[in-house]
């Protein structure tokens, strides 16, 4: 296999190098940026397990916009130029995306490449586009009685009066189009969410206001499931969230714990089979304090993020999703560790640093300006809670499983510190959430 992986600043790419390494007779990274600096700090491209690297244009802009369509955009087709003069130079048979707006392009491209012999494990752009539409998401599961908001999309002033007389705030108001929580905000008054609305509008076209649901801590229920051609489940792995980088919106889990699959999974597979979707994919979800259920938050239509804590378990999905494309037989995961604490030692040191300064700044806001939190019922950890958590993670007795960029920093050191430097940029434009 000539493999060609593509985002390479996603963690989740570096976790399919590692996975696909042994299969691969040759691996291919691309590159993207600002420019070619930028690009070149695309972590996973810098892997030693790499054999050769090449910067492209990407094709994210117009996804992240909005503007959606079934034909290639003018910096689309660039960018799928780009790659199939890649494919060409190396041989090769197969590519790898897994960041949306890579699965929106190559879906609606599938042909171009099938014409050439290339494999690409996304499903066809009919059955992509509704899990990356986030409204369509909503729509398509309260078809099958999957949990939800009370979900939005106004189109004018008057709309979104008429939402918070109904719901009341604090509100979310989510773009309808983009990866990892980019441009989800809260609006705790009329006059925030005109001006929160109108400014998402501008820049990533009309957002969908959602009832915000509130979690204590880190309550999730996140479905990372594996689905064949013919609707079965092949693999459906859980977590628990111990802790995560932030405490409101967009946090990745610095610590989990593997345990056994949600009681929920069946809704989420049968959610999914609605879709007509096959290859890996997680339904992301909140516990609702309120009735203890979980409320579907969005799709990733990808291997995501925490792919990592399967891999290093066993459960090797980059190479169940590849035969799945290829119409082979694949087996069903029947168990996999459960107990075991998936950790991040660098990010939850980072994680450490800013929820010490979110509670200051909390303790700040609410108990000397008297501000009304966003979420009452998730308050900041005290500093006592924060030590008896990194406590009963990093001293007690069960199984402990550390992160790709942790595990392998002396085979990789580079790619682990262009890595950190990234993640901690992320949580920094977090930065706002902090005290709220």
């Amino acid at each position: 296999m000539n493999l060609l992986v593509t985002n390479t600043r996603n963690a989740q790419a570096y976790a399919i190098i590692r996975a696909l390494r042994p299969y691969a007779q040759k691996i291919v990274a691309t590159m993207e940026g600002n420019n070619r600096f930028a690009a070149r700090l695309s972590h996973a491209a810098n892997s030693r397990l790499v054999d050769k690297r090449y910067y492209t244009p990407s094709p994210a802009e117009d996804w992240r916009a909005g503007r959606i369509q079934r034909e290639n955009t003018e910096r689309e087709e660039a960018y799928i130029q780009a790659v199939l003069k890649i494919c060409e130079q190396e041989k090769i048979d197969t590519i790898f995306p897994s960041f949306d707006p890579h699965v929106y392009v190559f879906s609606k491209n599938k042909e171009r490449f099938d014409s050439m012999g290339i494999l690409i494990p996304v499903p066809d752009y009919e059955v992509v586009i509704t899990p990356l539409d986030k409204y369509r998401t909503i729509r398509a599961a309260q078809e099958v009685g999957f949990p939800c908001p009370k979900t939005y999309l106004p189109e004018s002033n008057d709309d979104l009066r008429r939402v918070a007389d109904e719901v009341g705030f604090p509100l979310v108001i989510k773009p309808r189009f983009s990866a990892g929580g980019r441009g989800t905000d809260v609006a705790k008054d009329l006059p925030e969410l005109l001006e929160k609305t109108q400014l998402t509008r501008k820049n990533q076209g009309t957002p969908m206001i959602q009832e915000y649901i509130a979690a204590k801590r880190e309550e999730r229920a996140n479905f990372n499931l594996v689905i064949d051609k013919n609707g079965e489940l092949k693999a459906a792995f859980s977590v628990s969230v111990r802790r995560g980088s932030l405490r409101l919106f967009s946090a990745t889990a610095t610590v989990a714990e593997s345990c056994d699959p949600h009681p929920y999974v069946a809704h989420a597979t049968r959610l999914l089979r609605n879709l007509g979707w096959w290859g890996g994919a997680t339904v992301q979800s909140r516990i609702d304090s309120r009735d203890g259920m979980p409320k579907l938050m969005e799709i990733n239509p990808r291997l995501g993020i925490g792919l990592w804590q399967r891999t290093e378990l066993g459960i090797n999905e980059p190479w169940m999703c590849l035969k799945i494309a290829k119409g082979e037989e694949v087996e069903v995961v029947k168990n996999y560790p459960v107990g075991v604490l998936l950790i991040q030692p660098v990010e939850d040191l980072v994680g450490l640093a800013f929820k010490l300064l979110d509670l200051l700044i909390y303790k700040f806001r609410i108990g000397f300006l008297a501000k009304t939190p966003i979420a009452p019922v998730n308050p900041p950890m005290t500093v006592n809670e924060l030590i008896q958590s990194y406590k009963q993670t990093y001293l007690s007795g069960k199984k402990k499983v550390f992160n790709p960029y942790f595990k392998y920093f002396f085979q990789d050191p580079l790619v682990s510190i262009i890595w950190w430097f990234q993640f901690f940029t992320l949580v920094l434009r977090g930065a706002k959430q902090l005290g709220k």
